[in-house]
């Protein structure tokens, strides 16, 4: 456990006492929001060890906490690690959830925490929002990706390492492993369920939103819908990274992320994965940034990183995204797959144009995007809340 310094001596009339606890995969991505947190002036302490149930009790019962602010992976695990009542619920301390993932899909665990100590849940999708409303949730607040640090993504040097027309920062995994993978164990009104939704993808080549074509049908407080959603989130990822390789056609295409996929295509060049912070070098060395968004209207946390490290954005049309990155002028947006090679051949040929867009995206990267105006946004709103 630690104390995150204030490293910009910066007060608050009130300041919270915050607590925030180390319980998923990729918390290291998240660590800057408390850091703006503590920079504001709050008191932020930092479980960044992962304990058992009763040292968590121990430590909510010894420290006085005015608020818990948990990452939504975090929360999910602790809910997974601990059947029985949530011991922050026992302890009586209100706490808020942030969401990088649809939290739609992880209802079967959720439902037993829409209470009066939930006190918000931050979502980065308005389509997400709406329909967690209809399933009961009332503190549900729009909050675009809130975790993007400018001091991690950022302008570097181009890499010749890394110097190509076209890079795609992405885990690829074939279909076939996908499904295999997350289907075990299902019954047939289950695949039926599923193949329904793949059917849909491979006819629009976009994401097909879960809730929207099963929710009628389905509990979405069900551990069969947790599974189908679980499932059809990383099929349909693997079968959008096959549909932009095709898209991409002939042209050069360097993949670089983690994941078991090969092709047989000679002009797609797979590279290792980077570490989640040093992924600007990539960025910088390569003239056109490919983006695929698996929600339904939410921008993607990838064009943040990539317009944070003052390089051009090619990512796919999600109407929330249009608030944030204005199209033709901050980001360059594909509505379908057909459109890409022509875009692609566009900005390949338009170097001007393209360094005109993707300075201009770092421009309102700097002026309304970073984790420190997120978590200005997200105090204020524990204020009203508590």
């Amino acid at each position: 456990m630690r104390i995150i310094k204030n490293r910009t001596g910066n007060k608050v009339s009130k300041p919270l006492r915050i607590l925030s606890l180390l319980r998923g995969r990729w918390d290291g991505q998240r660590q800057p929001a408390l850091q703006a947190l503590a920079d504001i002036g709050h008191e932020v302490v930092y479980v960044d060890q992962i304990l058992n149930l009763a040292g968590y009790r121990k430590l909510v019962n010894k420290i006085r906490f005015d608020v818990a602010v948990l990452w939504g992976n975090s929360l999910e695990n602790l809910l997974r690690s601990f059947w029985g009542d949530f011991f922050l619920e026992e302890a009586g301390i209100p706490y808020v959830s942030l969401w990088t993932d649809n939290p739609i899909k992880h209802q079967f665990l959720l439902k037993k925490i829409n209470t009066s100590l939930h006190k918000a849940m931050f979502v980065a999708d308005t389509c997400v929002i709406n329909q967690l409303k209809i399933l009961g949730w009332k503190n549900v607040f729009y909050l675009p990706p809130w975790h993007i640090d400018e001091t991690i993504f950022k302008p570097v040097k181009p890499s010749s390492d890394f110097a190509c027309k076209i890079s795609f920062a992405a885990t690829i995994n074939s279909y076939k492993a996908e499904r295999s993978k997350w289907r075990e164990g299902w019954n047939m009104k289950m695949h039926k369920a599923a193949d329904s939704i793949i059917r849909k993808c491979h006819k629009y080549k976009d994401y097909v939103d879960v809730f929207n074509n099963l929710g009628n049908d389905w509990d979405a407080g069900s551990l069969e819908f947790n599974k189908l959603s679980h499932a059809l989130y990383f099929e349909q990822k693997a079968l959008a990274r096959e549909q932009i390789i095709q898209s991409v056609g002939e042209r050069e295409l360097h993949i670089v992320g983690i994941g078991s996929a090969t092709t047989d295509r000679s002009n797609v060049i797979m590279h290792e994965g980077r570490n989640w912070d040093d992924l600007s070098p990539l960025f910088c060395s390569s003239e056109i940034n490919l983006n695929l968004t698996p929600w339904p209207k939410s921008c993607h946390h990838r064009v943040f990183q990539i317009t944070a490290s003052g390089a051009f954005t090619l990512t796919d049309w999600r109407e929330d995204s249009l608030e944030l990155f204005e199209p033709n002028e901050e980001v360059v947006y594909f509505k379908s797959m057909e459109e890409l090679p022509e875009l692609i051949d566009r900005f390949s040929r338009f170097t001007e144009e393209r360094t005109r867009i993707a300075t201009a995206g770092y421009r309102r990267f700097l002026s309304e995007h970073t984790v420190s105006h997120r978590m200005a946004e997200l105090s204020a709103k524990l204020y009203e809340l508590l």
